[in-house]
């Protein structure tokens, strides 16, 4: 990464711009692994339709909760933007469909997050001032207008992460293939686990078919990824592309971590068990955003020197 001084149209160098995205990066690791612990309370709710009583519900201070929103937002707007300048830029030599994509898919998943975001403090309020009654009334809304975001978001990026290997000559060995396989398989598993397992059953509502679709769009992300570190696992030149498909990696964790957490806390909202935003695994999610932008700004880079453009296929 020593050599990405080349400067964007801003006037802001390839290099600054990767070590402005490990910074806020470790900023936001901090703020969730110090911060996250909840000190707002404990607030006794009496629930009118639980038959168990949800003692000393203790909820995280707003601040906090304010705080996971920027840094994921900013993370977003970060990957986003140079994603799309990626697109716009007819020196990109890997393709201007993959970056379209992904930029696409990621600013559609942070107007859903938003959204989300207000529905989030909704549900909070409720939670503390109509006890399980108002949550459940909350939780019974899903899908929401946030969901026509997310699924967009699933749409763009699973086109643009195939953009990045189809036409690409991946010269796999029959054993990666076999890792592949694996990884896939393993990725189904845990999926169908966390959408029909922890997500009660096989019933199916308009809610679990969007389940089932962001199951399938991070097992397709996962795949792609496992794909992109096997076949570009060394060289400068492919560095982009193993930040793609580590970003692929850290949004299927993240996923699959908030979906577990949404599914088991709908059944235990009784207990006193609900989802609350902020864990320290939605760190992921911003490391995901931030990977997919460092790649863009390296593939930026790289197709801007004169000596290595068209050299990758």
């Amino acid at each position: 990464m020593s050599r990405a001084k080349s400067s964007s149209p801003s006037g802001i160098s390839t290099q600054s711009i990767i070590w402005a995205a490990i910074g806020w990066a470790t900023l936001a690791l901090m703020f969730y692994l110090f911060l996250s612990a909840p000190t707002d309370g404990p607030h006794i709710i009496k629930p009118e339709e639980c038959n168990k009583a949800v003692k000393d519900f203790v909820a995280r201070p707003n601040w906090y909760r304010y705080g996971t929103y920027i840094f994921q937002t900013v993370a977003i707007a970060f990957s986003g933007i140079l994603c799309l300048r990626n697109w716009r830029s007819s020196k990109i030599i890997s393709g201007r469909n993959v970056w379209l994509g992904l930029g696409i898919g990621i600013i559609s998943w942070g107007i859903g997050n938003l959204i989300f975001g207000y529905l989030d403090f909704q549900y909070q309020s409720g939670l503390i001032t109509g006890g399980a009654k108002g949550a459940k009334d909350l939780v019974n809304t899903f899908p929401s207008i946030a969901d026509i975001f997310f699924t967009a978001t699933y749409v763009f990026l699973s086109w643009g992460m195939a953009m990045s290997v189809i036409g690409k000559r991946l010269n796999l060995y029959p054993k990666q293939w076999g890792i592949v396989g694996a990884v896939g398989l393993g990725g189904i598993i845990l999926a169908a686990y966390v959408t029909f397992g922890a997500g009660g059953g096989f019933t199916l509502d308009t809610g679990k078919i969007l389940n089932i679709v962001y199951a399938l769009g991070d097992i397709w992300l996962l795949i792609v990824a496992t794909i992109l570190l096997l076949a570009f696992w060394g060289g400068k030149a492919a560095q982009s592309w193993r930040l793609l498909g580590s970003a692929g990696i850290s949004m299927f964790i993240s996923d699959l971590w908030f979906n577990y957490s949404i599914n088991i806390g709908v059944n235990k909202i009784c207990e006193g068990k609900q989802y609350q935003s902020g864990e320290p695994a939605e760190f992921f999610w911003i490391l995901a955003f931030i990977l997919w932008g460092m790649a863009a700004a390296l593939e930026f880079d790289l197709s801007s020197r004169p000596s290595t453009r068209g050299r990758r296929s």
